[in-house]
């Protein structure tokens, strides 16, 4: 079932859909957060078009998502080597005590 929440985002209100996959806490944080953006281009441009101050704001969004697309890869590619090396070290472990095992 999907529902309708009021958003302001740079001084205008949005009615927006929500649903299970997208609660109306979350809509309104990704409403306050693009709002802040927007807030925080237009102090540090001074630019009086709302549609130049939303693309610059998207374009610092993108850009943030981006890194941390990249931070992620990064980290889950470590995690991934480093999970190889610990598997093949227990491997060689055990196969230690195995043969000590048997030899005794």
């Amino acid at each position: 079932m999907s529902t309708n929440t009021i958003v302001n985002i740079f001084g205008k209100n949005y009615t927006l859909g929500v649903d299970q996959d997208h609660p109306t806490d979350h809509v309104q944080l990704v409403a306050q957060l693009i709002d802040e953006r927007m807030q925080q281009v237009k102090g540090e441009i001074r630019a009086d078009s709302p549609l130049q101050v939303a693309i610059l704001a998207s374009l610092n969004l993108v850009e943030e998502l981006m890194s941390l697309r990249e931070d992620y890869a990064s980290a889950e590619s470590d995690i991934t080597q480093r999970t190889s090396r610990l598997t093949a070290s227990l491997g060689l472990l055990f196969a230690e005590v195995e043969a000590s095992s048997s030899d005794s």
